[in-house]
């Protein structure tokens, strides 16, 4: 890729300020999950046996390193000096990690995303995919919820988070 081409891209995206910010989040996102897989790769290597502990303090760290990421680059243009917002950003996560959870327990047990996935791969001539989607009901619900989690996530912290204030509520 030249770089008349990325200047053209970034000089077309800034046209759309929301894609713009969700490529950001995308990208955030995907730094914060390699930081703690990282985490927990890195601690279960020296300290096998503490596995659950690795995971959880992996989870941690990427959750501090998505919110400051976000806090001081997707969202900088959304935010005060002054402002509290870990608080609120705990608040979003915790909520839409609950939601996450709801969702993942429907796919699984009531509407089996794996089955009808693997009808279309099978209406595609892809017959092994279509086997290994049906044998893996958990995975493909897990992979479309951390889909619609992303999205109720990207929502949660750009209209909640770090909104922007109304003109009217500027100075209070």
């Amino acid at each position: 890729m030249s770089i008349k081409q990325i200047q053209r891209f970034r000089l077309w995206l800034r046209q759309y300020p929301t894609t713009r910010k969700f490529l950001k989040f995308g990208i955030v996102g995907a730094t914060s999950a390699t930081v703690s897989l990282s985490v927990f790769w890195l601690m279960s290597l020296q300290y096998p046996a503490l596995n659950l502990l690795s995971k959880a303090i992996g989870y941690v760290m990427g959750f501090f390193v998505g919110f400051t990421l976000n806090k001081f680059w997707t969202y900088i243009d959304q935010t005060d000096d002054g402002e509290k917002y870990l608080l609120k950003y705990i608040l979003v996560y915790a909520i839409t990690f609950m939601v996450y959870l709801v969702i993942n327990f429907v796919f699984d047990h009531y509407l089996f995303p794996n089955i009808w996935v693997g009808i279309m791969a099978e209406n595609m001539n892809q017959h092994e995919m279509a086997i290994w989607l049906e044998k893996n009901g958990p995975l493909v619900s897990n992979v479309f919820s951390i889909f619609i989690n992303v999205f109720l996530n990207f929502f949660g912290t750009n209209k909640l988070v770090f909104k922007i204030p109304e003109p009217d509520h500027l100075f209070e």
